[in-house]
C-alpha cells in the first residue's frame, strides 16, 4: 500500500499576498503600459509611431529629371534634423513624371495620440483625434511639423534640379 505525505497548508496570508501582487503587476502594465513595445497601456497622451502620408504634385518643366532616390536622400537628411531618432528607413518616396510636373506621394511616420474614452461611443481612441482639444492640438501640430520639414526638403530638392 502507498503512504501518501501531506505538505503543509499555504499560509492564506502569502496567498494574499500573491494574489494581490499580480493583481498590482497586471493593472501597472494596463496603465504604463510596457516600455520599448508599441503597447502604451491606457493612458491618454501623444505618442510617436504611427503610418501617415500625403500625395501632392509640383507643376514644373517635366523635362527635368528628379530621381525618386536623390529625393529620399534629401527628405531623409531633414527628418534626421529634426528629431535625430527619426526611424528614416521607414520614409518612402515615389516620384511620378507627368507633362506638367511630378506627382509624388510620400508616406512617413509622425505622431498620434489615444484616449481612453468611457461612456463614448468608442471604449478607446487612437489616432490623430480622439476627442480632447488639447492632445488633438499637439497632435496637429507635431504632425504639421513633420510634413513641413518634409515637403520643405522637396521643395529644396526641385529647387536643385532648376525647377521654377
Amino acid at each position: 500500500m502507498a503512504r501518501v505525505k501531506l505538505q503543509k497548508e499555504t499560509s492564506p496570508v502569502f496567498i494574499w499576498v500573491v494574489f494581490f501582487l499580480i493583481t498590482t503587476v497586471t493593472m501597472g502594465v494596463l496603465f504604463a503600459g510596457i516600455p520599448g513595445s508599441g503597447f502604451n497601456g491606457l493612458r491618454s497622451g501623444v505618442y510617436f509611431d504611427m503610418e501617415a502620408g500625403f500625395d501632392d504634385a509640383r507643376f514644373m518643366d517635366s523635362r527635368i529629371k528628379c530621381e525618386s532616390s536623390e529625393a529620399i536622400k534629401a527628405v531623409r537628411a531633414a527628418l534626421l534634423e529634426l528629431r535625430p531618432d527619426y526611424p528614416i528607413e521607414r520614409v518612402t518616396l515615389k516620384l511620378e513624371n507627368y507633362p506638367s510636373g511630378y506627382k509624388f506621394q510620400v508616406r512617413y511616420v509622425t505622431y498620434y495620440a489615444q484616449k481612453l474614452n468611457i461612456g463614448g461611443d468608442k471604449l478607446f481612441r487612437r489616432g490623430s483625434q480622439v476627442g480632447d482639444p488639447a492632445i488633438d492640438a499637439e497632435v496637429k501640430q507635431k504632425d504639421a511639423e513633420v510634413e513641413k520639414v518634409i515637403r520643405d526638403a522637396l521643395e529644396s530638392y526641385f529647387a536643385s534640379r532648376s525647377a521654377k
